[in-house]
């Protein structure tokens, strides 16, 4: 949002909310904060100012119907319902016509904050919201302008606890207002385009108005030939414009919006304005009747428009990782095929030394005998370690059947792997062709990637209760990693096992085991509450049945539980327990999660 526009938001804030009085504080999520005000007039009324910090998409407008409450009270939430429950909207400037809004709000002092008993002076706190670069925040302020709390903690100086509440330092910039000729011409004489220019030297311009500056210029230019003149005539105009009373919001989009589809379209393809741009005639102008409704239509179209298109990054990169996996897998089965050699090869040559044992020559590498196979009976050599030839020949007879079972299950397993590779190519397409926000959902859904949140929302939410516990290091435990990131560990012995289970793994961890067989105990480490997510516990499981003396079934029943289910037998042997709830799944012993080295 540019300094301009924001103006004008200010402005109409002014007319609905001064001297309304605070009701109620939420927090809808981490980022935002909702105002409840109450405004005494001849028709009461009740609005929410909403006031978002959110990473990319910080805002201040009224809204209609509020979010819900969805996160714990926090610090600053406390202590802005203790100093603004009651108080009184008294003034909201703008700072340096930038994107930083200060609401002032007072209210009468309470018995134990008045200083004598004859004097009750009033309480006045601020709040002021920063709404622009990458770190974004909210700063609740005492009377003397010092910072009591902040909605977002940060290691920052400048906005440190106690310390006095400093705006952000920015280049020093012109007022549009009183911006002269001469001093046009001498911000413009530093190589730069012009709207560029314009965007480092005047106060409340962004990249749209600086644009519409540059449209113009050239639309000027064309009736004469092109210097900064015309460049300052159009500048007049376009501030001339903005500082109009009362501004319409416009809101432009390469199509109606009631047809724009926020999966097929860019962030690009909405613009918030408060003025008629020259530079998109081509565009559908949609006007509003105030600018809280347009930047709340604004930011809600964007937000969708970004979160469709990170769902469908995180889709496709998905599959292309699922896609390489299955690449690289049917080049070692391509390779094994190679190194098990010719299966015909094999049990040809095992044959002639049989049929010639006694006739055979022993050569320096194996023996000479005659191939009985070619027409010409020619001699071959044919290799061999073994002392006699009847030992050579059923070595190659062994390695023929090797070879030849070998063969028929890498054929099974490359055919396996070109399925699943034309159906996860078939996916891809869809997602890239696909419409419609529900399509991607059902495709997320489909390749178990609903189950976590997107790590740009995870990452970035200070709500987010991490949990990270420490990486375990102690001897006698595999160590692997699930599609999903999961960590899972594995004993190495029953002694190992008893260790992992009683001493490493946590109450809320998932056990596994195979049924009915001996074993490796598998747990899989998550934080309390956490959901484990299909894949993850599937892989888990083929781990637990492929450590196990069922390794060589071809399908194996796995149990599984919280580990706060599993007990030990009194005077049993390391590794013997007791599960007392479990449930259980058939999976094929194998390894498909990653395997993570042991650190030094």
């Amino acid at each position: 949002m540019d300094g301009f526009t924001l103006s004008h938001l200010v402005e109409e804030l002014k007319e609905a909310i001064l001297s309304a009085r605070v009701e109620r504080i939420r927090l809808a999520d981490p980022w935002t904060l909702l105002l409840k005000l109450y405004r005494s007039s001849r028709r009461p009324t009740n609005l929410w100012l909403l006031l978002s910090v959110e990473p990319r998409w910080p805002r201040v407008h009224l809204v209609e119907h509020p979010l819900r409450e969805a996160v714990e009270p926090t610090p600053f939430l406390l202590l802005a319902r203790k100093h603004l429950c009651g108080a009184h909207v008294c003034e909201i400037t703008q700072v340096r016509r930038d994107r930083i809004v200060r609401f002032l709000l007072r209210r009468p002092a309470r018995a134990s904050e008045a200083r004598d008993e004859e004097d009750a002076p009033w309480h006045e706190v601020s709040l002021v919201a920063e709404l622009f670069g990458r770190a974004p925040n909210l700063f609740l302020l005492d009377a003397s302008g010092c910072v009591r709390e902040r909605l977002l903690a940060r290691e920052d100086e400048r906005s440190a606890l106690g310390a006095l509440y400093l705006p952000p330092e920015v280049p020093e910039k012109h007022d549009p207002l009183t911006l002269t000729r001469e001093e046009f011409q001498r911000s413009l004489a530093q190589g730069a385009s012009l709207s560029e220019g314009i965007v480092k030297a005047v106060e409340g311009f962004g990249p749209l108005y600086a644009a519409e500056v540059e449209a113009r210029w050239r639309d000027l230019s064309r009736a004469a030939e092109p210097s900064l003149d015309l460049a300052y005539m159009a500048f007049r105009s376009v501030v001339h414009d903005l500082i109009r009373r009362p501004a319409e919001p416009i809101l432009y989009t390469r199509e109606p919006l009631a047809c724009m589809n926020p999966v097929r379209a860019s962030p690009r393809d909405v613009l918030l304005s408060a003025i008629p741009l020259t530079h998109r005639r081509g565009w559908i102008a949609t006007r509003l009747e105030s600018f809280s409704r347009a930047v709340a239509l604004y930011y809600d179209l964007v937000r969708r428009i970004e979160r469709s298109r990170e769902l469908r990054t995180a889709i496709l990169r998905h599959l292309a990782t699922q896609i390489e996996k299955r690449e690289r897998l049917r080049e070692r089965l391509e390779g094994d095929g190679r190194a098990l050699g010719d299966p015909e090869t094999w049990r040809r040559w095992g044959e002639l030394l049989l049929t010639h044992a006694r006739t055979a020559v022993r050569t320096t590498s194996g023996f000479l005998v005659t191939d009985s196979y070619d027409p010409e009976q020619p001699l071959i050599e044919i290799p061999a370690a073994a002392p006699t030839p009847q030992q050579a020949a059923e070595r190659y007879f062994q390695q023929y059947r090797k070879a030849k079972q070998g063969m028929r299950v890498i054929a099974e397993r490359c055919a396996a792997v070109e399925r699943e590779l034309e159906e996860l190519r078939r996916v891809r397409e869809r997602a890239a062709a696909a419409d419609e926000m529900a399509v991607l959902e059902q495709i997320a859904r489909d390749l178990d990637l609903s189950s976590s949140p997107p790590p740009s929302e995870a990452s970035r939410s200070p709500a987010v209760k991490t949990q990270k516990r420490a990486r375990v290091r102690v001897p006698g435990i595999y160590r692997f990693r699930s599609s999903d990131g999961f960590e899972i560990l594995v004993g190495k012995s029953a002694e190992d096992n008893e260790r992992l289970t009683f001493r490493v793994a946590a109450p809320h961890d998932l056990w596994l085991h195979a049924a009915d067989y001996p074993g490796s105990h598998v747990v899989i480490r998550r934080a309390k509450g956490q959901m484990v997510p299909p894949r993850t516990l599937r892989e888990a499981a083929q781990l637990a049945a492929f450590f196990s003396q069922a390794r060589y079934s071809s399908k194996v029943v796995v149990n599984y539980t919280e580990r706060k289910f599993v007990s030990k037998i009194p005077r049993s042997k390391p590794g013997l327990v007791r599960v007392s709830e479990r449930r259980s799944l058939t999976v094929e012993p194998k390894i498909e999660a990653e395997r993570m080295l042991e650190e030094p």
